[in-house]
């Protein structure tokens, strides 16, 4: 029952509700800065002191979760860091390369803060959703199908922090395959990054997984839409190199800049350099 309640305290948000009608990070920020520029230097100091004993206090909280529940801590730290990164520097393939690669074995070796960049800017990323003006009739449909699958509709709003992990994988594959654009995404590096790359490189689950995604991302469309028939087009080749696209890439593109604006972005890798050059 304890590691139950744990789970729950880590990976979710205690009142719905209040997390749904809390401002965004950037939003904070700014009302933060705005305040700090309508105080004396004395008023400044003393809540730059508080500041700092409350980010004492939250990080002794992290401490003690790590050494309470360890299996929980080190599952959600990894999604802390990047999505950390993620909101302070924006998208440095190359710095998010050497982040993977200190998560996945570097740590032994070195300390985080040896491998930030020197001129990291602190500053939250801030990309807009994706104008759908110019898009056709049967296009905006399609764009407001999944925005309704991930974030729900006006009268039952849906919070990335409560997706069950069905429809977290089914956001991670929907945006890695629209952010390699006409190229698509390989089948090996969904798994990989989904969590599901298994030794001896059996991935079978993996892509399962992927099919599943596939499967009912195009059933909600099709609910949403008479007459719809496929979101992407068939797969090609085999293994680990089999490759994911989208039906159109007009719709590829649209999905790209939704997810990349979305909250839960920070659930996806830098696109690949085949993305780049297609």
């Amino acid at each position: 029952m304890l590691k139950g309640f744990r789970v729950r305290f880590m990976m979710m948000p205690p009142n719905q509700d209040a997390h749904l009608h809390a401002p965004s990070d950037k939003s904070k920020l700014l009302l933060r800065r705005e305040q700090d520029e309508n105080m004396s230097s004395d008023e400044l100091r003393l809540l730059r002191k508080e500041r700092e004993t409350r980010r004492t206090g939250l990080l002794d909280a992290i401490h003690a979760i790590a050494r309470r529940s360890p299996e929980v801590f080190e599952a959600e730290a990894e999604d802390l860091i990047r999505r950390s990164v993620w909101q302070q520097s924006g998208a440095d393939p190359n710095f998010s390369t050497r982040l993977e690669r200190w998560l996945k074995s570097e740590y032994r070796f070195e300390s985080f803060a040896s491998i930030l960049p020197h001129d990291a800017r602190l500053e939250p990323r801030n990309i807009e959703p994706p104008s759908v003006e110019h898009l056709s009739e049967r296009h905006q449909q399609i764009y407001n199908a999944l925005v309704e699958k991930f974030d729900g509709t006006k009268d039952q709003p849906r919070n990335h922090h409560r997706w069950d992990a069905a429809t977290r994988d089914q956001f991670i594959i929907l945006g890695m395959i629209a952010l390699g654009g006409k190229a698509g995404e390989r089948q090996g590096r969904l798994v990989y990054h989904l969590g599901l790359e298994a030794p001896g490189g059996d991935h079978l689950r993996g892509s399962n997984t992927v099919r599943a995604a596939k499967i009912a991302l195009t059933r909600h469309v099709r609910s949403k839409i008479p007459g719809f028939q496929d979101l992407f087009a068939k797969a090609t080749g085999n293994g680990d190199r089999r490759q994911h696209r989208f039906l159109d890439v007009e719709v590829a593109s649209t999905v790209a800049q939704y997810v990349r604006s979305h909250a839960a972005s920070m659930l996806l890798p830098e696109p690949s350099i085949a993305a780049g050059l297609s």
